[in-house]
């Protein structure tokens, strides 16, 4: 039986879930005919670099492409997807790091394609190369011939050389939202005939950590262990994970002051055979979760149980330890004083934080006053984030240095000092690219740091130049 990761890997630009901003990136670029001769592939595990990489493989060799879509009916398709076509090499550089591997590739590069219309090398993990390794191929990055294209993958794109960064396209993969995980779960489920509860799909997008590929495993995982309908317990106990009911007891004894429950908790993972840091971890997944709400009590716990389990992992007798941990929590928690106190110190803390927050407003507003009118589309684009979109990007936008717009693109920069207002677009991102769809159509959307994309090109330069001076 061939595995559901294998059998529902994408075979089109169009089937890839997420990563819109690099599907459309290569898909422009294939339609106009000005594909780079190097791309990094950046991004975590399971996010799609190989697979998309080698989609970009038949986009290229395609014998009947329609648009940037490759038809996946001809030679070319078939055999790359069966991994048959003499033209598209893959090599996975964590076992084949050395100079020799990338001095075949060199030699190899040099001849023309055999069956196709292009040569593409997709190296898997390329940070893992050795530095002969990296500067042999560098020497091949540097001219290329027109008939190749490389690819390169990796999950630490800090260990790849500059020199070779800046002789490639980068384009970073993006961890997956869950409910899109959730979406392509469902539809595989539907395909297979397999029954789930909402729930279940969840949890398994939840320790699929973004990654298409592990949610896709874990759930073939679940399915052969369950052998019917797949529900929560199917899943905790296909995973090895504590049952959530013993998890959410084990929390709220602690924050109850409950003694007995507290020791029964851990007695019941303890006898079930499970690890007890597993616990833990599980019990500091679940306060972070409800310590989003705001709740004092479970933000506090959060950070003992972040100390706990980074502690618990130097003790032999877990057991011990975490017994005599957890009951002392249990105690401060059941002071009625000591919460008390703690309260009301959080509530001032919260009160001189929003006091501060709004004169930083205000300040802001201020300062916006001064700056000139916005452009009219920019004006659009917020009275609808404002209105009816994501009201943390409408605030987020509004702490921008300038909004910069041309025909293609939207560029949003912010000053130094509202680092957290940038963090806060990065992470919405998809839904300001969403929000620029809807009211403004088809435009690129970069957020950068005040003085980023001049450094960088600094940088670039500077290493250019110590090349030319070597």
């Amino acid at each position: 039986m061939e595995a559901l990761y294998r059998k529902y890997r994408p075979k089109k630009f169009s089937e890839i879930v997420g990563q819109d901003h690099v599907k459309k990136i290569l898909m422009k670029a294939v339609e106009e005919g000005r594909v780079s001769h190097a791309y990094i592939f950046a991004g975590p595990r399971g996010t799609g670099k190989t697979t998309t990489a080698r989609i970009l493989a038949k986009a290229l060799n395609c014998e009947h492409r329609e648009g940037a879509e490759p038809c996946g009916k001809c030679y070319a398709c078939r055999a790359i997807d069966e991994g048959t076509f003499m033209d598209v090499i893959e090599l996975d550089a964590a076992s084949n790091r050395g100079i020799d591997e990338i001095r075949r590739i060199k030699e190899g590069a040099s001849f023309r394609p055999i069956e196709g219309k292009y040569k593409v090398y997709i190296i898997d993990e390329v940070h893992m190369l050795t530095r002969e390794a990296f500067n042999a191929l560098l020497k091949t990055l540097e001219e290329p011939p027109p008939h190749v294209v490389f690819v390169l993958a990796t999950t630490n794109l800090e260990k790849v050389p500059p020199t070779i960064v800046s002789r490639c396209q980068v384009l970073e993969f993006r961890n997956l939202p869950e409910n899109l995980i959730v979406k392509r779960l469902r539809e595989v489920c539907e395909k297979e005939g397999i029954e789930a509860t909402e729930e279940a799909l969840k949890l398994i997008a939840k320790r699929s950590m973004g990654g298409m590929r592990d949610a896709l495993t874990i759930l073939e995982q679940v399915w052969k262990f369950s052998g019917g309908k797949i529900d929560v317990p199917d899943v905790e106990s296909a995973l090895g994970l504590i049952r959530s009911d013993i998890v959410e007891k084990y929390v709220e004894s602690i924050l109850s002051g409950d003694i007995e429950g507290v020791k029964r908790s851990i007695e019941d993972v303890y006898y079930s055979g499970k690890e007890l840091d597993v616990l833990v971890q599980e019990a500091l997944d679940y306060a972070v979760e409800k310590a989003a709400e705001g709740n004092a009590d479970y933000i506090r716990l959060s950070k003992d149980l972040l100390s706990a389990l980074r502690d618990i992992r130097n003790f032999e007798n877990k057991k011990a330890f975490l017994l005599a941990y957890s009951l002392s929590l249990a105690q401060r928690f059941s002071s009625v004083e000591v919460r008390e106190k703690t309260e009301r110190k959080e509530q001032e803390r919260v009160e001189r934080k929003e006091e501060a927050k709004e004169e930083e407003i205000k300040e802001e507003e201020e300062k916006r006053n001064e700056k000139q009118e916005r452009p009219e589309e920019i004006e659009k684009l917020l009275d609808y984030l404002k209105n009816e979109g994501d009201l943390s990007v409408y605030v987020a936008l509004e702490f921008a240095e300038r909004i910069e717009i041309d025909e293609r693109k939207i560029v949003v920069i912010f000053p130094k000092e509202k680092e957290l207002s940038y963090s806060i677009l990065r992470e919405r991102i998809f839904e300001l690219e969403d929000a620029v769809r809807k009211v403004l159509g088809d435009f690129d959307v970069e957020v950068r740091m005040e003085g980023e994309s001049k450094r960088a090109e600094e940088i670039k330069k500077r290493m250019l130049s110590l090349f030319e001076e070597g």
